[in-house]
């Protein structure tokens, strides 16, 4: 007893005899209704192991486009608060750091010395502090 269906057949369960199976680089431009598709239609061939292999090929990319269609990629936005928090921070930081090596000064003659140094005056904090400030 052979699974083996005649033309005839084919067309009358609306397929056609020369239906083919692509698999590889262009299954990639299937959708997901063309996979389903390819899906029934290996219904009508006996299962042997290369029908097997199909079934199993169509499912796994099936699997593929539902992860696709699940992880959309989104960037995420740039909070401006959050930006300005983080450079506040580091600044407040550096000059905190600086403070702790020179505690004779306050933290607003630290600000108009750093300021001067930016403008390229000589101030009475040196380089090296400057450039690394932890003790």
């Amino acid at each position: 007893m052979t699974h083996q269906r005649t033309e005839d057949q084919l067309e009358d369960s609306g397929w056609s005899s020369n239906l083919f199976f692509f698999y590889g680089d262009t299954m990639k431009q299937e959708t997901k209704e063309k996979l389903l598709e390819q899906l029934k239609a290996l219904n009508i061939f006996p299962n042997n192991n290369h029908v097997k292999q199909l079934r199993k090929q169509i499912r796994e990319k099936l699997k593929r486009l539902d992860k696709k269609q699940e992880k959309p990629k989104e960037k995420p936005k740039n909070d401006p608060n959050k930006a300005r928090s983080g450079k506040l921070k580091r600044y407040h930081n550096y000059i905190r750091q600086i403070r702790n090596n020179f505690p004779n000064l306050s933290y607003n003659q630290i600000r108009s010395q750093l300021k001067k140094r930016k403008e390229g005056q000589d101030v009475s904090i040196p380089d090296v502090i400057w450039q690394n400030p932890s003790p």
